[in-house]
């Protein structure tokens, strides 16, 4: 497990995860959001699952309280909102998910320097052509 920030756990905290404990006997779709910490905002979907209407997902996602999402955003893909379609996660599930959100923002571990081959040897071909 990776090290959780403090601020993640700050943004969300024990009594936001007995929040959303309480829609756990619901079946309609809800939001809930924390309180912004330093710009700082968790969202949290709780809604029928797509093709299994009687499973209820979580989908909980990090994002600047200021910008909302990050929809216009060319990277978004490596902040995709993490879904729990096996019931009510853990609140350490939930820091963790967030805790990668975070790295993204961050842009932490996405890019590592690499040692570049500068030798060329034509007899040994980097590919096969």
């Amino acid at each position: 497990m990776a090290e959780i920030e403090p601020i993640i756990r700050q943004v969300f905290t024990q009594k936001d995860y007995d929040a959303i404990m309480e829609l756990e006997d619901h079946h309609v779709k809800e939001f809930y959001e924390s309180t912004p910490v330093d710009d700082w905002i968790v969202k949290v979907t709780h809604k029928p699952q797509r093709f299994k209407t009687e499973r209820m997902i979580y989908i909980v996602q990090l994002n600047h309280y200021k910008d909302q999402d990050l929809a216009n955003d060319d990277l978004y893909w490596r902040a995709e909102p993490k879904k729990f379609f096996g019931g009510t996660p853990t609140l350490e599930e939930i820091w963790e998910a967030l805790q990668a959100n975070y790295d993204y923002f961050k842009d932490e571990g996405e890019f590592e320097i690499r040692e570049l081959n500068l030798t060329f040897d034509p007899d040994k071909p980097e590919f096969d052509s």
